[in-house]
Parts: structure tokens; C-alpha cells; sequence
């Protein structure tokens, strides 16, 4: 029994190496979902609630070496056999490429739907490959669940420390409505997180508890509207503070007598001040905020 084993395994060994093992596909993919960490149990990625507290943000690394052994671990579970042991020895080495070109598919494949045939091939051309060591980010906040469809954009270097065109996100996912995981194929130096375009809004800056104010924006002359003016801030007259509540004819005023003071207004029809004035300096947009990480 023990030399046709022996004679087995030989024969198997070299079939082996003569033709690599199909992998089926529904395999490539989940294993290329399990590399972006897919269905891993979120305390094995936050063991403790204290590394990821209420309004934080952390950046991590994955670990191409931990990610294997996770790979491995998930295939060995189907192993019955000697002959599925000498697949898996075969495959061990060539795990985190397939499930890497796999991962690096998968980001694509979600958007590719609205794109036509070229763009769907220049894009999969350009994210075949994963730039270890991926990076990202875990966001809890109450910004995750107030504002959906937060847009993330990414900044990296390379291996030789070279900055890279912006980072194809691999994956941005919401795992409850307070916490966000993203990761980013390359090393990120730097993340802008935004509000949607559409979370474009009227709004002032917070002054003090129930107290606001303004900064205003040139309207005149006309190369230069919209253009901020370098003058302190106009305090916003609420009807209600408890309330919130502001005067607006009150802050019109006021907006319009600062504005004809510093000659910000078209000259030709001094005083004019309508509600597209008006909405010109309420306007504000989404807002954003950039992190850079420390090598």
C-alpha cells in the first residue's frame, strides 16, 4: 500500500507540472472577495472597540503574508484527500496572484455596466494588477450613516516613492451604518473624503453656541466674482437663537450695506441686491475633509 501511494503521489506530481490545475471560476472569484476581506468576521480585523472608537478614522496596511495564510486556510477546508493536498501545494504559491488579478477585477466589473465595450477593456487593462502593499481606511462616524454615497479619492507613491495618479479604489464599503472600510490598490499618502456634489447647500460657519457667521464673496468686479473677500466675518441676526431661527431680511441688509462699502457690487447699479445676490453668498459646498498619513 505504501509504494502505490508513493507511485501515486509521483505521478500526480508530475501531471501537476506538466498542466496547471483549472481553477473554476466562481472559486477565483470568491477567493478574490476573500482577499479583499469579504466575509471576514470584523473582530478579526478590530479586535477590541477601543482601536476604533465613536468618530475616528485609522489607516492600516494589509498583510500580504496574512492574507495567505487566510487564502490557504479557506481551500484547506475542502481537502479530503492526498491528491487535494498536492493541488493545494501546487497552488500555494500562485494563491495571491489569482486572487489578486481576481480582486483587482472586481471594482471594475461594478461599474463597467455604464460603459461601453473600449472604456470596459482600457479599464480592466489598467487594474489587472494589485500594487502591494494595499492600504486603506476605517471610518466610524456619525458622516457615514448622515451622508450617503461619501465620495473617497486617494493619493499614493510607488515602491520607489514616486506620487501615483490617484488609487483605484479596490474596495468602499459601509459594514453598519457608522463604519466605513476602504481599500486602495497602492500605498496611500493621502485621502480627501467629500459629501456628494448634490450636498451642495446654504449654510454658515458656526461662531458659538447659537451664533454664526458669514464670509462673503465679490460680485463686482466681474473676473473676480465669486472670489472671496479678505474682511472679517458678518455675524448672522437670528430672530431665535434657542430656535435657530435667522432674519433674513436683517442678514440681507447687512449683507448688501458690507458688500456697497467695499464697492463689491456691479457700480453701474449701486444697491442692487436681489435673492440671486443673496444666494450667491448663502451658498456653500459639500463639504470635505483631507487626511495625510504619516510614513
Amino acid at each position: 500500500m505504501g509504494d502505490g501511494s508513493n507511485s501515486f503521489v509521483e505521478k500526480f506530481s508530475l501531471r501537476l507540472t506538466g498542466k496547471p490545475p483549472q481553477i473554476p471560476a466562481d472559486i477565483e472569484d470568491w477567493l478574490g472577495r476573500l482577499l479583499l476581506l469579504y466575509g471576514a468576521p470584523f473582530h478579526y480585523l478590530v479586535p477590541e472597540e477601543d482601536m476604533l472608537p465613536p468618530e475616528s478614522i485609522r489607516f492600516f496596511f494589509v498583510d500580504p503574508g496574512w492574507i495567505k495564510c487566510l487564502l490557504e486556510g479557506a481551500c484547506s477546508v475542502g481537502r479530503s484527500s492526498i491528491a487535494d493536498q498536492l493541488v493545494d501545494q501546487y497552488l500555494r504559491s500562485h494563491f495571491l496572484d489569482r486572487a489578486g488579478k481576481k480582486a483587482a477585477e472586481l471594482r471594475a466589473q461594478a461599474g463597467s455596466k455604464a460603459e461601453d465595450a473600449a472604456e470596459e477593456k482600457q479599464r480592466n487593462e489598467k487594474e489587472t494588477d494589485l500594487r502591494w502593499p494595499l492600504t486603506g481606511f476605517l471610518l466610524r462616524s456619525a458622516v457615514v450613516e448622515g451622508w450617503q454615497g461619501l465620495e473617497m479619492k486617494a493619493v499614493g507613491i510607488d515602491a520607489q516613492g514616486k506620487p501615483l495618479d490617484p488609487l483605484e479604489p479596490l474596495r468602499i464599503d459601509r459594514l453598519n451604518p457608522e463604519i466605513m472600510l476602504c481599500i486602495f490598490n497602492g500605498q496611500v499618502t493621502s485621502i480627501e473624503i467629500a459629501q456628494p456634489p448634490e450636498g451642495m447647500h446654504f449654510g454658515a460657519i458656526p461662531k458659538k453656541e447659537n451664533a454664526y457667521q458669514k464670509t462673503l464673496r465679490k460680485l463686482f468686479p466681474r473676473d473676480q466674482a465669486g472670489d472671496q473677500l479678505n474682511t472679517p466675518f458678518l455675524d448672522v441676526p437670528m430672530r431665535n437663537d434657542a430656535r435657530r431661527v435667522i432674519n433674513i431680511k436683517s442678514l440681507a441688509d447687512s449683507m448688501k450695506k458690507r458688500l456697497n462699502d467695499l464697492k463689491a457690487i456691479d457700480g453701474t447699479e449701486q444697491g442692487l441686491f436681489t435673492s440671486a445676490e443673496f444666494a450667491v453668498q448663502m451658498i456653500e459646498s459639500p463639504g470635505k475633509a483631507i487626511f495625510t498619513v504619516k510614513p
